[in-house]
């Protein structure tokens, strides 16, 4: 008897089929949400392997000896006597100050 009941059951309940309206704004949206979903993986892809080639391929700096170093490079100077490069500064400091007095 239950058997046969809930085939009359199962008969009279009333079946909500949506419009087709409704299934296939659910299938635009779903599609949107998906195109989404993948530019913003591309987007974050394409983020990355920039920042890593622009890491990766950025000019490595040497540092170089200026010019002052190098002349004074090759001149021999005695441990008593103060490098040229030094001297020039001092004397460029003492013109700046005797400058700023008068």
């Amino acid at each position: 008897m239950e058997y046969n009941e809930l085939i009359t059951k199962a008969q009279q309940a009333s079946v909500v089929v949506p419009d087709t309206d409704a299934i296939l704004a659910g299938m635009h949206r779903t599609l949107r949400r998906r195109r989404q979903h993948w530019q913003a993986i591309l987007s974050m892809v394409m983020v990355f392997a920039i920042g890593t080639a622009a890491y990766f391929l950025q000019p490595r700096y040497e540092t170089r000896l200026t010019l002052a170093e190098c002349v004074s490079a090759h001149i021999d100077t005695p441990p008593t006597r103060t490098p040229a490069p030094l001297v020039g500064y001092r004397h460029s400091m003492y013109n700046r100050q005797i400058y700023t007095l008068l």
